[in-house]
């Protein structure tokens, strides 16, 4: 099995939620040009507390940049290889966030319409390739991985909570993206990745429980 039954249970939850939230938020933004009423008191507050370290801010919205996309895949594909479910894992690595990246740049952005400064915004892609990553990070390494001791199981978690705050927040603060853009990044990121995890369990659970033909010895 790819998830335990806690993680399963969680995702069913997260992942159809997270679709409506994407939906809800594209519906709502569809065709502005303009921050809506949560964004001014997001967008305020982080930009409020951004000083000047904006250099330092580019730096992190690296992290979620076109070229760290296929560099942080290579690393976690690597890493993917080492676990006990080996080709699973490798599938969820690579297809969740290329297929939630997919799904934003050529599907909900230009559906949805919203624009800053000229270009289109919602869902962020940055936000949504970093989520996307550090989801299938959660998964196969924190969730697929129980016998870890808690606390370093524990600090993956925040680790890669932190990345994606780190990128949604560098977003905001340097007037790239509108508070709601990154919201809905992340969803797309949960509820894509989520589902494809689902699916993947899913099969394995199928094939683990299917009989195996006997074999027949020599007559």
């Amino acid at each position: 099995m790819l998830l335990p039954g806690r993680w399963r249970e969680t995702l069913r939850l997260l992942a159809p939620l997270s679709a409506v939230g994407v939906l809800a938020l594209g519906w709502w933004f569809a065709g502005a040009d303009s921050a809506g009423r949560l964004d001014l008191l997001l967008d305020g507050t982080v930009v409020e507390h951004s000083g000047q370290h904006h250099g330092l801010l580019w730096h992190i919205s690296d992290l979620g940049s076109p070229p760290a996309l296929p560099l942080g895949l290579l690393v976690l594909v690597l890493l993917a290889v080492l676990t006990r479910q080996r080709w699973p894992a490798v599938l969820l690595v690579v297809a969740g966030p290329v297929a939630a990246v997919l799904l934003t740049e050529f599907v909900l952005k230009p559906l949805v319409g919203r624009t800053h400064e000229g270009g289109l915004a919602l869902p962020s892609g940055h936000t949504t390739s970093v989520t996307s990553m550090a989801w299938v990070f959660v998964l196969v390494f924190v969730a697929g991985a129980r016998q870890r001791p808690w606390w370093l199981r524990a600090g993956l978690t925040c680790l890669a909570v932190a990345a994606v705050l780190g990128v949604a927040g560098s977003m905001i603060a340097l007037d790239q993206h509108y508070a709601t853009d990154t919201m809905a990044g992340a969803l797309v990121a949960t509820a894509v990745v989520g589902t494809l995890a689902l699916l993947l369990d899913g099969w394995l659970r199928r094939r683990r429980a299917a009989p195996r033909p006997e074999r027949v010895g020599p007559g």
